[in-house]
């Protein structure tokens, strides 16, 4: 056994490029060398701009040994009843090429069936890696490629060397004109860079002799170390920027850091965008005092020494104070025109085509912000509200913010500054800033309430419009980001129980139309799929949560509007499982909704309507049971049961005693089950029996209202799900 090496050369690979390709060539290698039944320990990958590199220690020399089976007719086919081979046993053996006394009865699915063995080759591990390895190099998918020779080969950079060495032994392949070799280059531009690889094991050495880093995570561990060093010489620290330093880890392969200064004046700049212009295009890290204030220094490297480190932090310092210089301009000139005056340019700010201005965006949000600010359990001022909304947006027509420039990510944080320079409220800054949190899963969420209102109405607002202007979302196509903004809206809703999905939706809608920019038809058209939408959302953010898919599925139909009531549903109904009475109520629940058609069984049930219906009156225009038509005693028995619990069950629901109304809806599997013990629910009899769907009817109302029974798997996640049948 032997390490084998390959590592691919290009030409500097864009830094978000690297660690996708190094990934995928780790998992593609290992389906590879499982497919050739070659054993191997472990597999490593790693990358660097200039190089893609895999190791697979003490790969076997040759493939394992294997057998192939080859199974023809039917046995009772093959042979006759004296046990002469017939003309089938005769064919099959022919075009298998063995004799039929070579024929095996093999147990098969279908059955015994005539078959032939034959133990493959093992054929050596060079030869199986000199056929596949062009395809697992070309297989290797990237955002974008290029071509840049004859063969049409397409990679994410030019190839300009490969090595591939099984212990000592180069395997010969060739891609993309280039033929594979035992020697790497630390630049293949730069005559005299390279060396000669005496084995695979020598690879580490040999690259470190070349002053190349080539594991990512040393790589990475040394550039904080070179920052912290150069930093903590002065007293200071590192800005922290995760989302940096990985793109500095993949730019570089042999660090070497400098430290450059720049104009203490522009400090006077909101550090967000100080940072920013230094990480933007120059790729620097910001450094700050003791005190947590930046200072006019950052951290620069360069990919190995350089010859005039003086005139290279010169180059530097310059290309940073002419973007500071700029930035500088864009917030005297904002300052000027002031927040006010900022948001009075929005009406010449397209919002999306056919859906108007921001400017009228603004005024559409702001009714739907207060609507969601009357949701909360403690709304703010409604003055608040309006002011939040009003400026929210104002730093779109900034010179900050506006054309594309660096500072386009920083919307809000920008905003937020302007305002403060304004005298405006506190809250109303802090709304501004976080309203556009969380951008994605791992960001923190904004608990102040206007935030929370400002965040939620505004990112309502753009789906509905994305949804009347038919931007939907499509399998991967979500150019808009709808779906990020509905795992937020839905992630900022979830302490508030008293904030529903729906009406948000409908208040969105309805803004709409009040403008002009939809009819009802299409306001009506367009519901269903946000509803639908918003679902999903929920349902994603429960199973975000670790709630088992089959609970989350139960739970979201009835709670998804709440979806802080849904995760609490959840979590009890998933805390409830293996308890023999709760089992058993979901088998009778099941038994229920599988009688009724599915226009009888019904979600979301006011609770004023299941006690009508459960006191003889109607659950639905004109759907109410008679209990003067029942004729067994379980039917009744099965009422009173019912009307007993129901009180106890809304109470609990009130408070919130999630584990009190499951316990209290438990103790009706026992009435259901006599209910179908000694019922024939579907009767010959038409009115009868319309008289027992309109009953379970009314049943299945109160329990559907916590949950879709029907969805939950009995005995738990990946149990058979029985789901009786009556």
């Amino acid at each position: 056994m032997s390490d084998f090496l390959l590592e691919i050369g290009v030409e500097n690979l864009p830094a978000s490029y690297v660690r996708s390709a190094f990934e995928q060539l780790r998992a593609d290698a290992a389906a590879l060398l499982d497919a050739q039944r070659l054993d191997h320990g472990g597999i490593y990958t790693t990358g660097a701009p200039r190089r893609l590199v895999l190791v697979v220690s003490a790969l076997s020399a040759r493939q394992r040994a294997s057998e192939e089976v080859v199974t023809g007719p039917p046995a009772a086919r093959a042979f006759d009843d004296a046990g002469e081979p017939t003309a089938a046993a005769q064919g099959f053996a022919r075009a298998q090429g063995v004799s039929v006394a070579a024929l095996e009865r093999i147990d098969t699915p279908k059955g015994v069936c005539v078959g032939v063995r034959r133990k493959l080759p093992r054929r050596p591990a060079a030869a199986i890696l000199r056929e596949h390895l062009p395809g697992l190099v070309a297989g290797l998918r990237f955002p974008k490629t290029m071509k840049w020779e004859p063969s049409g080969a397409r990679f994410a950079r030019p190839v300009r060397w490969m090595v591939a060495m099984v212990g000592a032994r180069v395997v010969r392949f060739t891609f993309a004109g280039v033929t594979s070799g035992n020697r790497t280059y630390r630049r293949p531009w730069m005559a005299g860079e390279g060396a000669v690889l005496r084995s695979s094991a020598a690879y580490e050495t040999t690259m470190r002799k070349l002053g190349i880093l080539v594991d990512h995570q040393t790589r990475r561990a040394r550039i904080e170390q070179l920052a912290r060093t150069a930093a903590s010489r002065r007293g200071w620290s590192v800005v922290e920027d995760e989302a940096l330093l990985e793109e500095l880890t993949f730019m570089l392969e042999d660090p070497r850091p400098l430290v450059g200064a720049f104009p203490e004046s522009y400090l006077a700049l909101p550090p967000e965008v100080v940072t920013t212009a230094m990480r933007s295009h120059q790729r620097y890290l910001a450094l700050r005092d003791r005190r947590k204030r930046l200072v006019a220094r950052f951290i620069t490297f360069t990919d190995g020494a350089v010859t005039a480190s003086a005139d290279v932090r010169r180059g530097n310092e310059r290309v940073l104070r002419a973007r500071l210089e700029d930035a500088s301009f864009y917030w005297r000139e904002d300052l000027k025109r002031g927040v006010d005056g900022l948001s009075e340019e929005l009406d010449r700010i397209v919002f999306v085509e056919g859906l108007g201005t921001i400017g009228q965006k603004w005024r559409r949000t702001e009714a739907l912000a207060l609507a969601a600010n009357a949701m909360l359990s403690s709304p703010v001022d409604a003055a608040l509200v309006k002011r939040a909304v009003k400026l929210a947006k104002a730093d779109l027509a900034s010179e900050m913010i506006k054309d594309g420039k660096e500072f386009t990510l920083l919307q809000g944080v920008i905003g937020s500054h302007y305002a403060r320079e304004a005298g405006e409220d506190a809250a109303v800054v802090a709304a501004i800033r976080e309203h556009h949190q969380p951008r994605g899963p791992a960001d923190p969420v904004p608990r102040a309430p206007l935030s929370v209102v400002l965040g939620v109405a505004d990112r309502t607002d753009t789906i509905a419009g994305c949804f009347i202007a038919d931007i939907k979302p499509s399998g991967s196509q979500d150019p808009y980001g709808l779906r990020r903004a509905g795992n937020a809206i839905v992630r900022l809703v979830e302490p508030e129980p008293g904030v529903a999905l729906d009406a948000l939706a409908d208040a969105a809608l309805q803004g709409y139309a009040r403008a002009g920019l939809a009819d009802e038809a299409r306001v009506l058209a367009v519901r269903g799929e946000l509803v639908d939408f918003l679902q999903a959302r929920v349902d994603a953010f429960l199973k975000e949560r670790s709630v088992p898919y089959d609970v989350a599925a139960a739970v979201t139909p009835p709670w998804w509007r709440q979806p802080g009531l849904a995760l609490a549903w959840a979590r009890e109904i998933a805390r409830m499982r293996g308890n023999p009475s709760f089992e058993r109520l979901i088998t009778g629940v099941k038994r229920v909704g599988n009688i009724l058609a599915p226009s009888e069984r019904r979600v979301g049930v006011a609770w004023d309507r299941i006690e009508a219906a459960l006191s003889g009156g109607e659950l639905a225009p004109g759907v109410a049971f008679d209990p003067g038509r029942f004729e067994e005693p379980v039917e009744g028995a099965l009422l009173e049961a019912v009307r007993r619990a129901a009180p106890t069950v809304r109470r609990a629901e009130e408070s919130r005693a999630h584990p009190a109304v499951l316990e209290a809806l438990s103790g009706l599997a026992g009435p259901i089950d006599a209910y179908f013990d000694g019922v024939l629910v579907n009767c010959e009899d038409p009115a009868l029996r319309a008289n027992h769907h309109r009953f379970l009817a009314a049943i299945h109302a109160l329990l559907a209202r916590y949950a879709d029974f029907s969805e939950i798997v009995e005995g738990g996640p990946g149990a058979p799900n029985r789901n009786p049948r009556t």
